[in-house]
């Protein structure tokens, strides 16, 4: 069993991740726009399964309405080479689709 270090050199056991736990947590933190978006296509390359990305990202005030379902491979490079570079080499407007998406 894996054991926390405390500052007095207690150990602490570490409680397992509860995967339906994680996943109802994440579900109510990101709600229904997240979910549409991992059950459709990536928009660059139409792989699945996509991940949801806010659009403008969640640490530069994004909100969870703002998403847009990228690849793994995509969702990465995104935020790599940052917004204006992946959009001119995929041509593509994240902002406009991530308002596409959340109309429909």
């Amino acid at each position: 069993m894996l054991m926390r270090r405390t500052p007095l050199g207690r150990g602490k056991r570490l409680r397992p991740v509860n995967p339906n736990r994680r996943r109802e947590r994440l579900a109510a933190a990101f709600g229904e726009q997240a979910q549409r978006c991992r059950e459709s296509p990536c928009l660059v390359c139409s792989a699945r399964p996509s991940d949801p990305h806010h659009e403008p990202t969640r640490a530069c005030g994004g909100l969870d309405a703002n998403t847009v379902p990228l690849c793994r491979t995509h969702h990465d490079e995104r935020h790599r080479i940052g917004r204006p570079a992946f959009e001119r080499r995929h041509e593509i407007d994240l902002l406009a689709e991530a308002e596409r998406m959340r109309a429909a």
